[in-house]
């Protein structure tokens, strides 16, 4: 036997990352890894070393008697994959009849899977993964696994523990290094927490598989060897027993997205699963190059320089064709200065790009550099200077965006905005109205009730801004039909109901105001933005508040403050309120990390009165497309918190242009908290000015520089 030094000495000889080239500089063929039954990348039961590619998004439906699973699967980084599974067991009840009635139990886990060591040439890909992590411990696994590539061949090769490890064929490895891990503790229904304790502990079985593509047909063939078990909760008398340990399935693409896959498993069962995909690393959809804009005449130039409107007129029309929108201009001897706004562009950088080429058009000879004021929320979040020659050559070809980066300079002045002494102001007759109607959708997924309660209703936004930092917003809905009768679980929290009651905001507030908000916005030093506001702020909360936020315009990070006095509303919400009320606010720290990370923590006191911290991680690419994953904790212990013992979820947005020909304002976001519960609520807000300042740093620009000439 080895001794533990020996053995952790081959492990890393093993797994390290030498001086050694990808398995793609050998291989032309290349992998094309598919889902598990279970959602992230796998065979069939089991998981391999694979990985989707990063940006990119799965959804998996995987059915079999008795477990249905529906999950999304999201790749942050081509070595990681994050895995968000919802599970229908038809074999056991929801709960007591007089809640749930006839409804099976849900079940929810969080899987997540990282490489540890790339395929090469004469060493398999390996990869580290837990199933189930912090959930009720029905699935829970760990898993070490590796991948090698021969062929059309893809050979898998792993150890198990937990679930994965219930054939137990072999002795824990990690035996001999601490007894702990020999033996593992029960960890169904402990809800939410994390048992690190149990971590690759107890059980453990070594297990394989092999997939065989037929790239012609669209086909790849799956076989394993499958160490789980279909339930550990070996009292059922309802599981029917493992007859065969080899499971075999075939997959068909019928396309990159899209694929469906039948199996046949543990030798009785038979199981289907519908798979479809999408990567949003870049904008596959093309989109209209910028409008040519006709350069003036030498006359019209000549008309220009003894009548600065003619210019302002022709650069406002110009504009207005591309959705660029002056707030303001200056046009002096030897220089442009233009304020815009546009909400057309995620990007700001690309309105920036297109108002340069414009001004470049229309503007006199004489002219050298066009100074551009970027606008965002009715602050001035950054102006880039560019000099006219240097833009000429990067937009004709003859220079790169990354020399005309250097020679141009991004810098912010915002203490005193252009719009407030410019020469050329639009006029704006306020107060200035705004409105969108549409049909909107409010539901709860997977409450004791039911899978789905659920509403249809008609949503009317407007606003009104009294002035150019003024403004009133209000949302109200109307409804069309709902299923929220059906509640029949009101809130046994220990702490004040500022979230639990939910379900009576969802069946009381039907025709409701859901915000009716008077905000100020102000700069009132350079690089410090701050917003008041009053009113009915959320659906179940009104009151009084601000923030004030310091966000250098050259660096990586900013720091906030907010602070608000609310009471809560009525379930109705209408124009009632209830008792209870506090004061909230916490102090926040942003900082952007390498590899397009964000970070946020929030330092404070949440609005059940417990204090605590959140922090949110998040990538953006490019694209925009951005995943993120929170967690709150606060002074709450375990039982307080209830069910979870503290607060986390994920998020997804994807910006809308990307799905359209034309370029659009707008994103498609989806978040999931897996319980609602009142420790750690934070005040939902109609803004936030990190968000309203958006992608306006110096480091943002730098980024995202090549959609300058787009």
């Amino acid at each position: 036997m080895y001794k533990p030094n020996r053995l952790i000495l081959l492990i890393a000889i093993f797994i390290s990352n030498s001086v050694a080239s990808s398995i793609e500089d050998y291989y032309p063929y290349k992998v094309h890894p598919s889902a598990s039954n279970y959602g992230n990348t796998g065979i069939l039961e089991l998981p391999n070393a694979r990985f989707m590619p990063e940006a990119q998004l799965r959804f998996n439906f995987s059915a079999s008697y008795p477990y249905e699973h529906t999950s999304l699967t999201a790749s942050p980084f081509s070595w990681l994959e994050a895995t968000y599974r919802y599970t229908e067991l038809k074999n056991e009840k929801y709960g007591p009849a007089i809640y749930s009635g006839n409804q099976s139990l849900k079940d929810k886990g969080f899987d997540l899977k990282a490489r540890i060591r790339r395929e090469t040439y004469y060493f398999p890909a390996i990869s580290v993964g837990l199933r189930d992590v912090a959930g009720t411990g029905i699935f829970a696994s760990e898993y070490i696994v590796s991948s090698k590539k021969i062929g059309k061949f893809d050979f898998s090769l792993g150890l198990g523990w937990g679930v994965l490890g219930t054939a137990d064929n072999i002795s824990n490895p990690l035996g001999s290094l601490k007894e702990s891990f020999k033996t593992r503790n029960d960890e169904s229904d402990l809800g939410g927490t994390f048992t690190f304790k149990n971590w690759f502990s107890g059980d453990t079985a070594l297990f394989g598989g092999v997939e065989y593509d037929f790239p012609k047909r669209g086909l790849k063939f799956k076989l394993e060897y499958d160490t789980s078990y279909f339930d550990r909760r070996k009292d059922r008398a309802d599981i029917e027993d493992i007859k065969s340990r080899l499971n075999f399935g075939i997959d068909y693409f019928f396309s990159d997205n899209l694929s469906l896959s039948s199996s046949f498993e543990r030798g009785h069962q038979f199981r289907v699963s519908f798979r479809l995909k999408g990567n949003f690393l870049n904008d596959t959809i093309k989109k209209p190059s910028p409008k040519k804009v006709q350069s003036l005449s030498r006359e019209q130039k000549n008309r220009i320089e003894e009548d600065n409107d003619i210019f302002y007129r022709s650069l406002n029309l110009s504009l207005r064709d591309e959705s660029i929108y002056i707030q303001a201009a200056n046009l002096n001897e030897k220089e442009v200065d233009v304020a815009i706004a546009s909400s057309r562009f995620y990007s700001l950088t690309r309105p920036i790009g297109r108002t340069a080429r414009i001004v470049t058009a229309l503007s006199p000879d004489e002219i050298e550099k066009i100074n551009i004021h970027a606008m965002n929320g009715d602050f001035e979040v950054a102006k880039i200077s560019l000099g006219k020659d240097y833009f000429v050559k990067a937009d004709s070809g003859s220079m790169s965006s990354n020399e005309l980066l250097k020679l141009s300079t991004l810098d912010s002045d915002n203490s005193k905005p252009l719009y407030q002494e410019a020469k050329f102001i639009p006029r704006v007759d306020f107060p200035e109205f705004s409105w969108t109607m549409s049909p909107s959708i409010k539901h709860q997924i997977g409450g004791p009730e039911g899978f789905y309660l659920g509403q249809l209703l008609w949503k009317t936004d407007t606003t009104i801004k009294f002035r150019r930092n003024l403004a009133l917003y209000t949302s109200f809905s109307f409804n069309i039909y709902d299923t929220f009768d059906e509640f029949n679980n009101p809130s046994a929290s220990t702490i004040p109901h500022v979230r639990s009651d939910i379900q009576d905001y969802l069946s009381e507030g039907k025709n409701s105001i859901q915000r009716l908000q008077l905000e100020y916005f102000g700069t009132p030093y350079k690089d410090v933005f701050t917003r008041l506001d009053v009113g009915y702020l959320e659906e179940m909360f009104g009151g009084l508040g601000g923030e004030i936020l310091y966000r250098p315009f050259n660096k990586k990070y900013a720091i906030g403050l907010s602070l608000h006095k609310v009471k809560q509303r009525g379930y109705d919400q209408l124009f009632s309120f209830r008792d209870y009320s506090t004061t909230t606010g916490h102090l926040g720290f942003y900082y952007d990390l390498p590899y397009q990370l964000r970070s946020q923590l929030l330092i404070g006191k949440y609005l059940a009165g417990d204090k605590g911290a959140t922090l949110d991680l998040s990538r953006r690419f490019k694209s925009g497309f951005t995943l993120g994953i929170f967690a709150t904790k606060t002074n709450l212990s375990a039982e307080e918190f209830g069910e979870g013992s503290f607060d986390k979820g994920f998020y997804i947005s994807v910006p809308t242009y990307l799905f359209y020909p034309n370029y659009r304002s707008g994103v498609i976001s989806f978040g999931l908290h897996p319980l609602t519960k009142d420790g750690g609520a934070i005040l939902n807000k109609h803004n936030s000015l990190i968000g309203i300042l958006g992608d306006s740093s110096s480091s943002s620009l730098s980024r995202d520089w090549d959609k300058l000439l787009d």
